[in-house]
């Protein structure tokens, strides 16, 4: 395989996006789809954060990756798990991760039975796939500022992040206002309010989920989107409204 140098400590979106992409595709690249695939299947712990980057991104491309689709799929599992049907959950789980390998919250659901059954080692084999996806997104970038942004597959999995990923970090956090914008490129950005379980006080993250807009709609769909969110940035201004307009832009 063609050497790759992974030496890179950051991840820009708008100039990188498309060039690991390419790589993904490529099968003489050791960031390959199916060989970075194999490796995280099989929790291969020599995986880097950018290598697990680039497994997300590689998905972008995959028939499979439908990101707003999938939401049902994944919700229906996420309420199996709660009505406490821990058998079914965990053969849900597996069918769809099957076609779905990098769903980190059906990931983290198919742990949950296995904590909840006493099989701590297959849970513990489980979740580490979907950590391992959260410290790759965190790797993409902070999610601090619109310039800054976390990368995330689809629209919820911000969501997932700061629930099991900030929240094991701080103390646990809830999630408060969301919304929705664009970085100073035009690209989708999520917008989600951390409220730490501690007290201190709530901020917001931005996840940048370009990728999964492109996969579900097209450019002409996606202009009627720019629209509709221009005229919610004029309506933010109006009395009672909390403003999620993007600083800097």
């Amino acid at each position: 395989m063609t050497l790759t140098v992974f030496g890179q400590s950051s991840f820009n979106y708008q100039t990188d996006f498309e060039k690991i992409l390419a790589q993904t595709k490529d099968t003489s690249n050791n960031l390959f789809y199916d060989y970075l695939l194999t490796r995280f299947i099989t929790n291969d712990t020599t995986l880097t954060d950018y290598e697990v980057l680039a497994l997300l991104i590689g998905y972008t491309d995959k028939a499979e990756y439908k990101p707003y689709t999938d939401l049902t799929t994944e919700r229906k599992i996420y309420e199996i798990n709660g009505d406490g049907k821990y058998y079914e959950a965990m053969d849900s789980a597996n069918i769809f991760l099957m076609t779905h390998p990098l769903s980190v919250k059906v990931i983290f659901e198919k742990s949950y039975p296995f904590y909840k059954l006493g099989q701590k080692d297959s849970a513990v084999f489980s979740s580490y796939k979907g950590r391992r996806i959260c410290e790759a997104m965190c790797f993409s970038g902070n999610g601090m500022t619109p310039q800054t942004p976390t990368f995330a597959l689809g629209p919820a999995d911000g969501q997932d992040y700061i629930r099991r990923f900030i929240g094991s970090r701080i103390g646990g956090a809830k999630i408060g206002v969301m919304g929705s914008g664009r970085d100073s490129n035009g690209n989708f950005l999520d917008i989600l309010e951390v409220v730490p379980n501690d007290g201190t006080p709530s901020y917001n993250l931005y996840f940048i989920i370009q990728h999964a807009t492109d996969k579900m709609f097209s450019k002409k769909d996606m202009e009627k989107i720019k629209e509709s969110y221009q005229e919610i940035e004029k309506s933010d201004k109006k009395p009672g409204k909390r403003e999620m307009k993007i600083k800097g832009n």
